[in-house]
């Protein structure tokens, strides 16, 4: 049975076990002639990893595999994408264990940087609870909004990396995380709203753009309870600014 939860796929094999499928794509981003952003395709393959991975990470799912399907050559720029998926699951404390495979274009030249990544990860009930923001949560953002050229001039100062990432999963203060793409904050806090059968305010006095695209989810939301704020806060090296609350 499948279920769509959020940017999601839960696909259960049982009553208690299912393989979670989390996307994510890229184009026109590289060192190829018709690319629109020039940047080596080595933090191509790093940014769209980090999104399916930190979507999959948000639910507590165990990855388990990456499919990259690359509309490049394999040398160089496949290669290239493969060393920056390999150092997002360094970061993501990852590496060798999750699978890789994939696919390049080998039988026509490619004039612009695509691809698309799809991670898979594992749960089980049986180990495994689904993560929830509860009535009374406040609701806050880590890191700020970037897309584009801001991304790679941001040197990850003020932007959500996936290091800094497993480190907000570590929290047990924190309720829930949710990246942040390129349909904003807003949307992403309409959705965790939904899911979790709640409705929220906004603060007055917000000075992010909750409408401007978090390109490869360069901050998240998170929700805590209220006595909870300082140990949440008191490690997070990164712009914090909660922005309401659920109700």
């Amino acid at each position: 049975m499948f279920e769509k939860y959020r940017d999601l796929t839960f696909c259960w094999l049982n009553s208690n076990e299912a393989i979670v499928i989390s996307c994510d794509s890229c184009g026109g981003v590289g060192a190829k002639e018709k690319d629109y952003i020039k940047v080596s395709p080595e933090v191509v393959g790093y940014y769209t990893t980090q999104v399916a991975l930190m979507e999959i990470l948000a639910v507590k799912a165990h990855p388990f595999a990456i499919i990259n399907n690359l509309a490049v050559e394999m040398d160089s720029t496949g290669k290239e994408i493969l060393k920056g998926i390999n150092k997002a699951l360094v970061a993501a404390e990852l590496k060798d264990k999750v699978y890789i495979t994939g696919s390049t274009e080998e039988n026509f030249p490619s004039l612009q940087t695509a691809l698309g990544i799809t991670v898979l990860g594992k749960v089980n009930k049986e180990n495994w609870t689904l993560p929830k923001s509860y009535r009374g949560d406040f609701i806050a953002v880590i890191g700020i909004p970037k897309v584009g050229e801001e991304v790679i001039m941001d040197f990850g100062q003020e932007t959500l990396l996936l290091g800094r990432y497993k480190n907000l999963l570590k929290n047990p203060y924190i309720n829930e995380i949710l990246p942040v793409g390129s349909k904003g904050i807003l949307f992403e806090l309409q959705e965790l709203a939904q899911s979790n059968n709640l409705s929220f305010r906004l603060l007055e006095k917000i000075t992010l753009d909750l409408n401007k695209s978090a390109g490869p989810a360069t901050c998240a939301l998170i929700t805590f309870n209220e006595k909870d704020l300082y140990q949440v806060s008191k490690d997070i090296s990164l712009p914090f600014n909660i922005i309401g609350q659920f109700c």
